[in-house]
């Protein structure tokens, strides 16, 4: 039934919103890498954009590869638990090594402050300039890899929903109102988050923390994963 079909699809979206709010590692982590990294807002929401394509794509092609090969529905779980476990230790113990990194590069760069040693933007051409450090560019690809690792768990059930009449085309837009609601929502989130920071000036005082704050974050969100189930 087509009345069916929209109740599903609406219930489905539902289901991607909540999803995407309750899971803070859906945006914070992005928040704090595109303010310690100085993205500009477009190129902050087509990061947003990728990582949440690359979210949804991992879990639908490994449910169409397990449905297409006739697995048990025990080892597709299996499956997305082991791409959770991994993910979570990826995303955990990349945290930490940031965050210790993060804290030494603040340390660096306070005692260079203090031997009147800062760089300023008037006296120096811009190649002269620090350049940004190696490992706070590995930070985007770390986060695109943790995202199409992550199973997105409620995607996997909306994939065999849909009317029995036309089944392929109800489970398209089923799955298409939750993969849709679910970048929307993560978009908006970061955008939030990200607006909303500027607004406190309060938080320039701890600029040189930030690489080490998104180590935090990232080291936090790894271990909701890993140990809460988040």
């Amino acid at each position: 039934m087509v009345n069916d079909t929209f109740i599903i699809a609406g219930s489905a979206a539902s289901i991607g919103f909540v999803h995407t709010i309750l899971g803070p590692d859906h945006y914070l982590p992005l928040v704090a890498m595109a303010k310690t990294n100085g993205w500009s807002a477009p190129k902050t929401a087509s990061y947003v954009a990728v990582c949440g394509i690359s979210h949804v794509f991992g879990t639908l092609l490994v449910g169409s590869l397990v449905f297409l090969l006739g697995l048990a529905f025990f080892n597709l779980e299996t499956v997305q638990s082991l791409r959770a476990n991994f993910a979570g230790w990826f995303l955990l113990i990349f945290g930490a090594i940031y965050f210790i990194w993060g804290m030494n590069w603040a340390i660096r760069e306070r005692r260079i402050v203090k031997g009147g040693k800062k760089y300023d933007d008037q006296r120096i051409s811009p190649i002269d300039k620090p350049r940004t450090p190696n490992i706070a560019r590995c930070t985007p690809f770390a986060l695109f890899l943790f995202f199409i690792l992550g199973p997105c768990e409620p995607l996997l059930p909306l994939m065999s929903l849909g009317s029995e009449s036309t089944e392929f085309y109800s489970s398209l837009l089923v799955v298409t109102a939750f993969c849709g609601t679910t970048i929307l929502t993560m978009l908006i989130c970061v955008m939030f988050f990200y607006y909303g920071f500027s607004r406190f000036s309060f938080f320039l005082k701890f600029e040189n923390y930030m690489h080490a704050a998104t180590g935090l974050i990232l080291f936090l969100c790894g271990s909701s994963i890993q140990f809460f189930g988040l």
